[in-house]
């Protein structure tokens, strides 16, 4: 079944046409590469796509439960600088940042404590017995509690040490910026990954 179908998807910018007929399947595993001149609308798009700016026109329609994270071009600094939120504060240890790319699974672990609390003042109520069952099968089904592991293993992988784990993001460089981002955008192992411009402000 495909991760994502769009449909004739169109996009208009202060009153004038930006993408207009956009169409394409993704299945699971596959990969699409955009190019096309600065302003051509490929940054709106994978906003779009990820459910950061709406949709004109056409139709958009993403499997049930499909995960997805976007990379985007601009450092976290920028974004928060331009008003605008990245579930994030610059004052945030980049272990915090790269977590927050995982909001469902936060959200998860949050409502399975909840659950506990709960069960263990008495309330063993079949609702709640079922919500936590379901809470923690899809916590299982993402890869159960291991999933910050994971998540830590993926910056180890791209370049930070255990030391840079509680750094605010404040004292990170452009391109740590923009490896924290990377971190980020697979910490909660997307089905669909959007990759903006992945290699801004990076060296050699």
């Amino acid at each position: 079944m495909a991760v994502v179908i769009a449909s004739d998807l169109g996009k208009e910018i202060a009153g004038q046409p930006l993408l207009r007929g956009v169409s394409f399947k993704l299945e699971r595993r596959d990969r699409m590469t955009l190019s096309g001149r600065n302003g051509a609308g490929k940054t709106t798009l994978l906003r779009m796509l990820a459910g950061e700016t709406g949709i004109d026109a056409g139709e958009l329609v993403l499997s049930k439960g499909v995960r997805v994270s976007l990379h985007d071009q601009r450092p976290p600094s920028t974004i928060w600088s331009s008003g605008q939120s990245d579930g994030a504060g610059r004052g945030l240890s980049l272990r915090d940042y790269v977590r927050s790319g995982a909001p469902e699974l936060l959200a998860l672990e949050r409502e399975l404590a909840q659950l506990e609390q709960r069960m263990a003042g008495g309330d063993y109520a079949e609702p709640t017995l079922t919500r936590y069952a379901d809470a923690q099968s899809a916590l299982e089904h993402a890869g159960g509690y291991t999933w910050h592991q994971r998540a830590m293993a993926t910056l180890r992988g791209l370049g930070f040490d255990e030391g840079d784990l509680e750094r605010p993001l404040a004292t990170l460089s452009g391109g740590e910026l923009t490896r924290a981002s990377l971190g980020r955008a697979l910490a909660g192992d997307p089905d669909l990954l959007l990759l903006d411009e992945p290699t801004n402000h990076l060296d050699i």
